[in-house]
């Protein structure tokens, strides 16, 4: 169960920087350094959801049993 949680909890993440850099995007398109910024939470954000993937997969693979 603690890596379920984990999951939800890295996609909130994923999903909160996802919409700030898509704010900043939208609101500071013609200052560079919120540009730079907004390209960073969304590597932030690409690397939160990557990492909850990578977490769910673990929790559902099946076990190597060693005989």
């Amino acid at each position: 169960m603690k890596r379920i949680e984990n999951v939800i909890l890295l996609k909130v993440i994923g999903s909160c920087e996802l919409l700030a850099a898509l704010a900043m995007f939208y609101l500071y398109n013609d200052k560079v350094p919120a540009v730079i910024g907004a390209v960073i939470l969304l590597g932030l954000s690409a690397n939160s959801f990557y990492q909850a993937h990578k977490c769910y997969q673990r929790q559902y693979a099946p076990k190597k049993t060693e005989d």
